[in-house]
């Protein structure tokens, strides 16, 4: 694999950052039309315009100053971990870079928007609803589960060759002495 193949991966990141600052900005546009609601599929799926002062889902914790404090040490991290995972692992590669991507985006937001998150994705049926949510959430989501399951993979197929490197081993097991006898 050539270089430039190995950094296909990190294109996850700008391209969860852009189409999440770009949404955003539709939002705020047009955010007097959506500050009711619009629905795209029925009451499934619509768009309402809400800023969130809290973490996931609306959750209050620490304020805005913790919040950019933690997504910055967050994407720090992400961006550590992007770098020492090898170039082989693309599938985990691409969710890291997925997760730092959304990471990236509600941070902007924190930091432009006193601490204010643009969220517009709103799902369920009828009056029950999911919380409201914007793209880089779902980066952090998706990329989140990818993650998860690249690993859960990764951890399957290691341990599938440990046993077919036991099954090969033509060494004869050691011999238990019992010094009870």
């Amino acid at each position: 694999m050539n270089r430039d193949s190995n950094a296909l991966p990190w294109l996850w990141a700008p391209l969860v950052l852009l189409v999440d600052f770009v949404t955003k900005r539709l939002v705020l546009a047009h955010a007097d039309r959506l500050l009711d609601h619009v629905d795209v599929i029925g009451t499934l799926a619509r768009f309402t315009y809400v800023r969130n002062p809290g973490a996931a889902m609306g959750i209050a914790f620490g304020g805005r100053t913790l919040l950019i404090t933690i997504s910055m040490i967050a994407a720090l991290a992400l961006i550590l971990l992007y770098r020492h995972t090898p170039s082989r692992l693309a599938i985990r590669r691409c969710a890291i870079a997925a997760i730092l991507g959304g990471a990236l985006g509600n941070l902007v937001d924190r930091i432009f928007y006193d601490g204010l998150v643009v969220d517009f994705i709103d799902l369920g049926i009828g009056a029950h609803r999911f919380y409201t949510f914007n793209v880089a959430d779902m980066g952090v989501t998706l990329g989140g589960v990818v993650l998860f399951l690249s690993l859960w993979r990764e951890g399957r197929e290691e341990q599938s060759a440990r046993r077919d490197d036991d099954d090969l081993d033509p060494s004869p097991s050691p011999l238990v002495v019992d010094d009870d006898a």
